[in-house]
Protein backbone atom coordinates (compact mmCIF):
# COMPACT_ATOMS: atom_id res chain seq x y z
CA UNK A 1 0.00 0.00 0.00
CA UNK A 2 1.49 3.28 -0.91
CA UNK A 3 1.63 6.26 1.77
CA UNK A 4 0.77 9.68 1.07
CA UNK A 5 4.66 10.44 1.27
CA UNK A 6 4.81 8.16 -1.67
CA UNK A 7 2.65 10.08 -4.15
CA UNK A 8 3.60 13.62 -2.88
CA UNK A 9 7.62 12.57 -3.45
CA UNK A 10 6.57 11.34 -6.87
CA UNK A 11 4.41 14.57 -7.77
CA UNK A 12 7.79 16.51 -6.94
CA UNK A 13 9.91 14.69 -9.00
CA UNK A 14 7.58 14.66 -12.10
CA UNK A 15 7.06 18.45 -11.57
CA UNK A 16 10.55 19.20 -11.23
CA UNK A 17 11.84 16.76 -13.98
CA UNK A 18 8.77 17.61 -16.41
CA UNK A 19 10.64 21.27 -17.84
CA UNK A 20 13.70 19.47 -18.25
CA UNK A 21 12.01 16.28 -19.99
CA UNK A 22 9.95 18.84 -22.06
CA UNK A 23 12.31 21.35 -23.65
CA UNK A 24 14.57 17.98 -24.31
CA UNK A 25 11.62 16.50 -26.62
CA UNK A 26 11.30 19.91 -27.99
CA UNK A 27 14.42 20.38 -29.16
CA UNK A 28 14.73 17.29 -30.53
CA UNK A 29 11.74 17.87 -32.60
CA UNK A 30 11.78 18.92 -36.17
CA UNK A 31 11.49 22.72 -36.90
CA UNK A 32 8.19 21.63 -38.74
CA UNK A 33 6.39 20.11 -36.01
CA UNK A 34 7.21 22.43 -33.29
CA UNK A 35 6.70 25.54 -35.55
CA UNK A 36 3.06 23.95 -36.30
CA UNK A 37 2.46 22.90 -32.80
CA UNK A 38 2.71 26.79 -31.67
CA UNK A 39 2.91 30.46 -32.68
CA UNK A 40 6.24 30.38 -34.81
CA UNK A 41 5.79 30.87 -38.44
CA UNK A 42 7.41 28.50 -41.23
CA UNK A 43 10.20 29.47 -42.94
CA UNK A 44 10.11 29.79 -46.59
CA UNK A 45 13.44 29.64 -48.53
CA UNK A 46 13.03 32.93 -49.88
CA UNK A 47 12.58 33.66 -45.52
CA UNK A 48 15.70 32.45 -44.79
CA UNK A 49 17.33 33.89 -47.80
CA UNK A 50 16.71 37.74 -47.25
CA UNK A 51 17.70 36.87 -42.96
CA UNK A 52 21.48 35.00 -44.81
CA UNK A 53 21.28 38.42 -47.41
CA UNK A 54 19.99 41.02 -44.30
CA UNK A 55 23.34 40.01 -42.03
CA UNK A 56 26.00 38.69 -44.86
CA UNK A 57 25.22 42.10 -46.80
CA UNK A 58 26.82 44.13 -43.37
CA UNK A 59 29.23 41.20 -42.52
CA UNK A 60 30.72 42.10 -46.37
CA UNK A 61 31.14 45.74 -45.63
CA UNK A 62 33.30 44.88 -42.45
CA UNK A 63 35.63 42.20 -43.67
CA UNK A 64 33.46 39.21 -42.47
CA UNK A 65 32.57 36.30 -44.47
CA UNK A 66 29.31 35.37 -45.40
CA UNK A 67 27.38 33.12 -42.62
CA UNK A 68 25.75 29.84 -43.86
CA UNK A 69 22.15 28.31 -42.62
CA UNK A 70 21.71 26.38 -39.69
CA UNK A 71 18.46 24.34 -39.47
CA UNK A 72 19.37 23.27 -35.99
CA UNK A 73 19.98 27.26 -34.33
CA UNK A 74 16.73 27.81 -36.50
CA UNK A 75 15.29 24.93 -34.36
CA UNK A 76 16.12 26.25 -31.43
CA UNK A 77 15.44 29.67 -32.31
CA UNK A 78 11.53 28.31 -33.21
CA UNK A 79 11.13 26.89 -29.81
CA UNK A 80 12.14 30.58 -27.98
CA UNK A 81 10.00 32.27 -30.34
CA UNK A 82 7.03 29.75 -29.54
CA UNK A 83 7.07 30.83 -26.38
CA UNK A 84 6.67 34.75 -27.13
CA UNK A 85 8.69 36.30 -24.15
CA UNK A 86 10.57 39.11 -25.05
CA UNK A 87 13.76 38.23 -22.81
CA UNK A 88 17.32 36.57 -23.81
CA UNK A 89 16.98 32.34 -23.12
CA UNK A 90 20.06 32.52 -21.07
CA UNK A 91 21.45 29.84 -22.15
CA UNK A 92 18.69 27.65 -21.92
CA UNK A 93 18.65 26.70 -25.78
CA UNK A 94 22.09 24.78 -25.97
CA UNK A 95 24.74 23.13 -23.96
CA UNK A 96 27.59 25.64 -25.72
CA UNK A 97 27.57 29.10 -26.09
CA UNK A 98 25.44 30.89 -28.67
CA UNK A 99 24.61 34.87 -29.46
CA UNK A 100 21.32 35.87 -29.44
CA UNK A 101 18.96 38.92 -30.93
CA UNK A 102 15.79 39.08 -30.00
CA UNK A 103 13.42 41.91 -31.44
CA UNK A 104 9.45 42.58 -31.87
CA UNK A 105 7.61 45.76 -32.80
CA UNK A 106 3.89 45.82 -33.86
CA UNK A 107 2.44 46.32 -37.08
CA UNK A 108 4.00 46.06 -40.38
CA UNK A 109 7.73 44.22 -39.61
CA UNK A 110 9.53 43.00 -41.81
CA UNK A 111 12.69 40.26 -41.57
CA UNK A 112 14.83 43.42 -43.25
CA UNK A 113 13.78 46.01 -40.60
CA UNK A 114 14.08 43.70 -37.61
CA UNK A 115 17.62 42.70 -38.50
CA UNK A 116 18.24 46.46 -39.50
CA UNK A 117 17.46 47.11 -35.64
CA UNK A 118 20.66 44.68 -35.07
CA UNK A 119 23.01 47.34 -36.43
CA UNK A 120 21.69 50.12 -35.02
CA UNK A 121 23.89 50.20 -32.17
CA UNK A 122 27.11 50.70 -34.78
CA UNK A 123 27.89 53.65 -33.96
CA UNK A 124 28.76 53.30 -29.95
CA UNK A 125 31.56 50.95 -31.10
CA UNK A 126 34.98 52.74 -30.51
CA UNK A 127 37.74 50.51 -31.70
CA UNK A 128 40.13 52.03 -28.87
CA UNK A 129 37.39 50.94 -26.38
CA UNK A 130 35.65 47.61 -27.79
CA UNK A 131 32.30 47.81 -26.65
CA UNK A 132 29.57 44.53 -27.35
CA UNK A 133 26.63 45.38 -29.09
CA UNK A 134 24.15 43.82 -31.29
CA UNK A 135 25.89 45.30 -34.54
CA UNK A 136 28.95 43.15 -33.25
CA UNK A 137 28.04 40.09 -33.16
CA UNK A 138 26.55 40.91 -36.49
CA UNK A 139 29.69 41.46 -37.92
CA UNK A 140 32.06 39.29 -35.77
CA UNK A 141 34.24 37.38 -37.94
CA UNK A 142 34.54 33.85 -36.49
CA UNK A 143 30.56 33.21 -36.35
CA UNK A 144 30.10 31.07 -39.21
CA UNK A 145 26.38 30.04 -38.95
CA UNK A 146 22.82 31.87 -38.40
CA UNK A 147 19.92 30.06 -37.76
CA UNK A 148 16.50 32.49 -37.09
CA UNK A 149 13.17 32.36 -36.42
CA UNK A 150 9.53 34.82 -36.33
CA UNK A 151 6.95 33.92 -34.37
CA UNK A 152 3.22 35.81 -34.44
CA UNK A 153 2.64 36.90 -30.94
CA UNK A 154 -0.15 38.57 -28.22
CA UNK A 155 1.36 40.41 -24.78
CA UNK A 156 4.52 39.59 -25.54
CA UNK A 157 5.48 43.39 -25.49
CA UNK A 158 3.87 44.77 -22.35
CA UNK A 159 1.05 47.61 -22.60
CA UNK A 160 1.00 47.15 -26.38
CA UNK A 161 -2.33 46.01 -27.60
CA UNK A 162 -2.78 44.07 -30.40
CA UNK A 163 -0.41 41.43 -32.09
CA UNK A 164 3.30 41.77 -32.08
CA UNK A 165 6.20 40.30 -34.46
CA UNK A 166 8.68 38.52 -32.45
CA UNK A 167 12.07 37.20 -34.26
CA UNK A 168 15.16 35.87 -32.54
CA UNK A 169 18.08 34.90 -34.10
CA UNK A 170 20.88 32.81 -32.78
CA UNK A 171 24.48 32.71 -34.07
CA UNK A 172 27.47 30.39 -33.79
CA UNK A 173 30.45 30.59 -32.38
CA UNK A 174 29.14 33.35 -30.53
CA UNK A 175 30.61 36.37 -31.19
CA UNK A 176 31.10 39.49 -28.31
CA UNK A 177 33.86 37.19 -26.36
CA UNK A 178 35.14 39.75 -24.10
CA UNK A 179 39.06 40.85 -25.29
CA UNK A 180 38.69 39.16 -28.98
CA UNK A 181 36.81 42.28 -30.41
CA UNK A 182 40.07 43.98 -32.37
CA UNK A 183 40.61 40.53 -34.51
CA UNK A 184 37.19 40.00 -34.80
CA UNK A 185 35.40 43.70 -35.73
CA UNK A 186 36.22 45.92 -38.72
CA UNK A 187 34.91 49.29 -39.71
Amino acid sequence: MYTLSYFVALFTTLFVAFPAIFRAQALAAPHSSVAKARRAVDLSNADIGTFLDAHNTVRAQHGAPALSWSPSLAQKAAFWADLCLFRNSGGLLQAEPYGEHIVAATGDFPIRAAVGTFMADKDKYDPANPSYTHWTQVVWKSTTELGCAIASCRNALPGQPGRETLYVCLYNPAGNVIGQAPENVQL
